[in-house]
């Protein structure tokens, strides 16, 4: 059944209406007709197997037939933070972490981002979709744009977490060779296409950051974050 994102869903949701784009893809999109059913999405951890009582312009209106909790998935421990990339990069990059399950992204601006678009609304809708293609109860926080100094400051809040940063120094550590215990959280930091400064460099590090190398040579932004993802998920 195909999954349909309803941020209102509850535990103790009854009836629940699905109103614009979501709507628009039921009707419009998937053809869906009353008493056909379908699965709800709250993005939260809910799901909901749920029966279509009336469809028309107005919105669609669904029975709620059985609601599940579900529990977070491991990879939810991962937060990254992808500096500003050319848009249809940033699109890719935040629909393939949503789609491994990331538990937050983090847009930052760096000494060397050449990208001062942000488009949360647009960035957010694809994240609603990729979570409806992967079928997950869990969307992603994506955060408010920041500097990367303040990202930084901000893990200085939370000191058992796991702090990297991708980098292609010398000094970095093989992120296939790393000793990572499987119970904290992880904080990645993915730079721009010109790379982070030496004063970034020198600020991760005096805040416990780690030095990884995820290949053996230089990726893309939204790869170096897809490959990131995929290796640490192997710790968890």
């Amino acid at each position: 059944m195909e999954y349909f994102y309803c941020p209102d869903l509850s535990e103790d949701s009854d009836l629940v209406n699905l109103l614009s784009e979501e709507a628009h893809h039921l009707r419009n999109v998937f053809r869906k007709s009353p008493g056909e059913k379908i699965v709800l999405t709250n993005g939260h951890g809910l799901t909901a197997t749920a029966e279509i009582e009336a469809a028309d312009k107005k919105g669609v209106a669904c029975k709620v037939k059985e609601v599940h909790k579900q529990a977070p998935s491991i990879s939810r421990r991962i937060s990254v933070a992808l500096a500003l990339i050319r848009p249809n990069r940033m699109d890719w990059a935040v629909e393939k972490l949503t789609e491994l399950g990331v538990g937050s992204i983090y847009p930052v601006t760096t000494r060397f981002t050449s990208v001062n678009v942000f488009k949360e609304k647009h960035l957010r809708k694809i994240m609603v979709s990729a979570l409806k293609q992967s079928k997950q109860a869990f969307l992603p926080e994506l955060k408010p744009l920041m500097s990367f100094a303040d990202w930084i400051a901000e893990n200085d809040s939370y000191p058992d977490r796991i702090k990297l940063i991708a980098h292609m120094a010398n000094d970095a550590v093989d992120i296939s060779r790393l000793s990572l215990s499987s119970e904290k959280k992880i904080a990645i930091a993915i730079g721009p296409e010109g790379g982070f400064s030496v004063e970034e460099i020198a600020g991760c590090e005096q805040s416990g950051f780690r030095k990884v190398k995820l290949d053996n040579h230089i990726l893309r932004a939204e790869t170096a974050a897809i490959s990131a993802v995929v290796h640490l998920k192997r710790y968890l």
